[in-house]
């Protein structure tokens, strides 16, 4: 009889330990959903551009801003932050 009770008692504990892990990765995932939409839509924007820098690299070998000449090692590297022209009307 005792045998039985203590099966009854370590099922009903190892249960118990399942359904709370269980519980606490629901509430986890549903605290961090916000965060991850943010980075994903961070990901997806962030790989739009490399995708059209390689796309401009692609169809030109200069520097659409200053129009001098990319190597291939160097493309995707900005030396310098130049301004834009102030517009002459």
């Amino acid at each position: 009889m005792t045998h039985q009770l203590f099966s009854w008692g370590a099922l009903s504990a190892v249960l118990l330990v399942c359904f709370g892990l269980l519980l606490g990765a629901t509430w986890t995932t549903q605290a961090l959903r916000p965060k991850l939409r943010r980075q994903a839509e961070e990901r997806r924007r962030l790989n739009a551009e490399w995708s059209a820098v390689r796309t401009a690299r692609r169809q030109r070998g200069q520097c659409p801003r200053c129009a001098s000449p990319l190597s291939e090692q160097d493309w995707y590297f900005a030396s310098t932050l130049v301004e834009d022209p102030p517009d002459e009307d």
